[in-house]
């Protein structure tokens, strides 16, 4: 929780804390946040996902996104999205091309490397690890923003007949509405606590990302070469070897960057 309080922007946050009715003295460490949250609750609920979309609903925030227990924001990551959504209007939603992993302590250990995203890539399993097929990485939930009016468009709800894969078959139709804008710095923090649920049920995880890709791509993927052409090409491209790459065969996707020159955002198409 101190990795959100404590940031600057916090004070045009919606704080909502979902708690399934733990007795781990988590409720105490709420209590002594509560003056500055929104909302909280500790009661029973009907899992994770049914917890997060009720309390969405305890706000009518514009800039939407939400972290599991274990994880953390980094320390410029609130201001960073609610700079880029106000000065792009165009941005629908938004990912980190570094998300990073934590110890238990909460000390950084690694940071990924997710190049970019683009719907033909995202639909053909790109973005799906551990699958056997060429790979820039997952769309990391706790590196990741939208705008209320996107989640609206979407449905404004998750796919509860699933039980892990919810938020990766948001982005699955997210991405069908919206272009995804990929940020060059770090956002949020997954820290590994050894029971994490995306660690012990990895497999699973990923047998139901692949079931929700095969309502769009029946035959994941289409052609096997060119998503590995594409992968190759989104981190030459991302690494500033573009020119190396025929440009007919370079994947389009949407990054944002930060200009010195006039202090804004921009939107790049790569």
């Amino acid at each position: 929780m101190a990795s959100i309080i404590n940031q600057r922007g916090f004070d045009r946050v919606d704080y909502v804390v979902m708690d399934a009715g733990s007795t781990d003295g988590s409720v105490e460490i709420i209590e002594s946040h509560q003056e500055k949250l929104q909302h909280w609750q500790s009661e029973p609920d009907d899992g994770m996902y049914h917890g997060v979309e009720a309390g969405f609903a305890k706000s009518d925030a514009e800039i939407m996104g939400w972290l599991n227990s274990d994880d953390m924001l980094a320390p410029w990551a609130i201001q960073t999205a609610l700079d880029i959504f106000d000065q792009l209007p165009e941005v629908q939603w938004i990912t980190s091309r570094y998300p990073m992993q934590a110890r238990k302590d909460g000390l950084v250990m690694k940071a990924d490397f997710m190049p970019g995203v683009d719907q033909w890539g995202f639909y053909n399993g790109e973005h799906i690890k551990s699958s056997g097929l060429p790979t820039s990485g997952w769309i990391v939930q706790d590196s990741t923003f939208w705008r209320r009016s996107l989640w609206d468009e979407a449905g404004g709800t998750f796919d509860h007949t699933l039980s892990l894969a919810c938020d990766f078959e948001l982005w699955a139709r997210f991405i069908e509405k919206a272009d995804c804008h990929v940020v060059p710095v770090p956002l949020g923090i997954y820290r590994f606590q050894g029971d994490n649920k995306a660690v012990v049920s990895r497999d699973e995880y990923r047998d139901e990302c692949v079931k929700v890709l095969q309502r769009y791509t029946p035959i994941i993927p289409e052609d096997a070469d060119r998503l590995g052409e594409r992968v190759f090409a989104k981190h030459l491209g991302a690494f500033g070897f573009g020119h190396l790459v025929d440009p007919a065969r370079m994947p389009k996707y949407k990054s944002v960057v930060f200009s010195h020159g006039d202090e804004r955002y921009h939107v790049v198409d790569v």
